[in-house]
């Protein structure tokens, strides 16, 4: 018997160079489970509202629709790197005003994941320093384990 039955994996990414490790190692574990996986990205508008001087951003400018947009493409391109390695997933695109690493676990708590993976990091830097550490925030709101994978 199974002490640790996993039936829904899911794997949040960021976009950095080390998105499509962390979700490879994600469906590796769901395919050892045979679970299903799903892979998230959380969009928070929030960063947007960051005070920024309108000859830097003209304000006809729609930069929330364009990051989206660009999510979007980013999600796309990595489904089909997904693909091409025998990877099938969910892919998942969510919005949400909260903190990253809580959004991402309400997520997973919502749609009954067993097993939340997210990287050790992704952003560096100023990134880091505006978002936090979602692995962080995600061990510490998960409602199950949470594999994080450390990536040198």
């Amino acid at each position: 018997m199974d002490n640790f039955p996993v039936q829904h994996v899911m794997v949040a990414v960021d976009f950095s160079e080390m998105a499509l490790p962390t979700a490879l190692a994600a469906a590796q574990e769901a395919r050892l489970h045979q679970a299903k996986l799903t892979v998230i990205h959380v969009f928070n508008p929030q960063m947007l509202n960051l005070q920024m001087p309108e000859e830097i951003l003209p304000p006809t400018l729609d930069l929330r629709e364009k990051l989206l947009h660009l999510a979007h493409a980013e999600m796309d391109k990595l489904h089909e790197a997904m693909d091409s390695e025998g990877m099938q997933a969910e892919m998942v695109l969510e919005e949400s005003a909260d903190n990253i690493g809580r959004a991402i676990a309400a997520y997973g708590k919502a749609h009954q994941a067993d097993l939340l993976v997210v990287g050790s990091h992704g952003h560096s830097g100023l990134g880091r320093l505006l978002l936090g550490s979602v692995a962080n925030d995600v061990l510490n709101h998960a409602h199950c384990p949470v594999l994080v994978i450390k990536h040198t």
